[in-house]
């Protein structure tokens, strides 16, 4: 009976260490690509030498939500086998699928011990944390990251994919929040995710803002007629444009839209290069090459390969579309639509059942902002958003789980 208890006590041991180190990864996310690598690291050691991921290994296979990330791990690989750029950018790409191992570590956790709600105020501390250091960058009291007020990390696409699920899993917390003292307290945060956002240079994160706005109104209000939300996001709209950097965006892309309507219809529509619709050519090139090669693609990696040997000399080469669909799409056929479907649609389903927890409305917020975004940027590929939809994909352990600790954390916010 000792033995029994002393060995319970170092599963508990693990587990907790397994979970506390991936609160720090989240926690660490908005600074950049190191912090969550070196810590997802250590969580995949705590994983294997703990023996952790042995013990729960039959669990995990007979899990129906991580087949899709099965399909997503396999489908690179066997990409690779008929890559025209098997030994660059397709085995680079093929690599990355190691990130899904994380996703595993995390589902190894018992939902029963731990709250998905710590994991979630991880990611919400450190995402204001770097914000504020992001204002500091902004007021000139501290130095810009490659000329953006980024806070602690570099760039500002992923990061802007950050802010906007901070700002819609706060405005959950807010509709379910009691006392004005908690409800202050996160419109506060709010406004600091708000301002951070505009005050990068992330366009995809400004319209990614804009299009799931009505979720976040809708949680402010609660139950309210839909000309209250209309006309609320809509000031939202506007406040943004109090910032010069979304002022500069924008009227850089008025410029592009000028340049679309005043172009030939082979640039404009990217059947040729354009410096100024770079995106319209390379989702061109990868609608063309799917129609092309539609039941297996032109494997991991081979779009590049595939753009410099159909374009003209002199063309830039691109490493993705730019799309997640397309990616997906233009890689590997029919069946990649297919398993790309299925991963992100057993997310949204799962999330949804769920979307009163606390699990399931960051996994419904944050799989919502990845897919939208991923229409202008490859997501699927960027090793910081892998790292955060793997998480994304192991918190579903709670969602699914329907423990009696999960249910409780449909409680109010005192």
């Amino acid at each position: 009976m000792d033995e029994a208890a002393a060995h319970g006590r170092r599963q508990l041991t693990a587990a907790a260490l397994l979970f506390w180190t991936f609160a720090a990864a989240l926690a660490g996310m908005p600074a950049g690509t190191f912090p969550p690598t070196l810590l997802g690291m250590l969580a995949l050691a705590v994983w294997v030498l703990s023996l952790t991921a042995f013990r729960q290994a039959a669990f995990l296979v007979r899990q129906r939500w991580l087949w899709p990330v099965f399909a997503m791990t396999a489908l690179p690989w066997i990409g690779l086998i008929y890559s025209p750029d098997r030994g660059g950018l397709g085995l680079e790409y093929a690599q990355k699928t190691y990130y899904w191992l994380y996703a595993l570590a995390l589902a190894s956790i018992p939902p029963e011990k731990f709250r998905a709600r710590h994991l979630i105020t991880a990611f919400l501390a450190g995402l204001a944390f770097n914000a504020l250091f992001g204002a500091l960058q902004f007021a000139g009291l501290y130095p810009l990251k490659s000329n953006v007020a980024s806070g602690l990390g570099r760039g500002y696409s992923t990061l802007s994919a950050y802010l906007v699920t901070g700002m819609l899993i706060a405005s959950f917390f807010l509709r379910k929040a009691e006392s004005w003292k908690a409800r202050g307290g996160l419109l506060l945060l709010m406004g600091v995710y708000f301002f951070h956002l505009v005050i990068l240079f992330g366009r995809t994160g400004y319209l990614t803002f804009i299009v799931l706005s009505p979720l976040m109104v809708r949680n402010f209000f609660h139950r309210t007629r839909v000309w209250v939300i209309a006309l609320v996001c809509m000031l939202l709209v506007g406040a943004m444009f109090l910032s010069p950097v979304v002022r500069e965006r924008a009227a850089l892309t008025v410029q592009t839209l000028k340049y679309h309507l005043s172009a030939g219809p082979d640039e404009a529509w990217g059947r040729k290069y354009s410096p100024h619709q770079d995106r319209f050519f390379m989702w061109h090139k990868a609608a063309s090459l799917f129609c092309q090669h539609p039941l297996i693609g032109v494997g991991t990696g081979g779009f590049r390969s595939m753009v410099r040997k159909t374009s003209p000399p002199g063309t830039p080469l691109m490493a993705h579309p730019h799309n997640d669909i397309l990616y997906m799409a233009v890689s590997y056929g029919i069946p990649g639509l297919l398993v790309f479907a299925w991963f992100f649609g057993t997310l949204l389903r799962a999330a949804w059942r769920k979307r009163d927890t606390d699990a399931g409305y960051f996994v419904l917020s944050a799989t919502l902002v990845i897919l939208f975004s991923g229409l202008f940027n490859a997501q699927i590929l960027d090793a910081g958003m892998l790292f955060f939809l793997a998480c994304v994909v192991g918190l579903l352990r709670w969602v699914t789980s329907g423990s009696e600790r999960e249910m409780q954390e449909q409680g109010k916010i005192d």
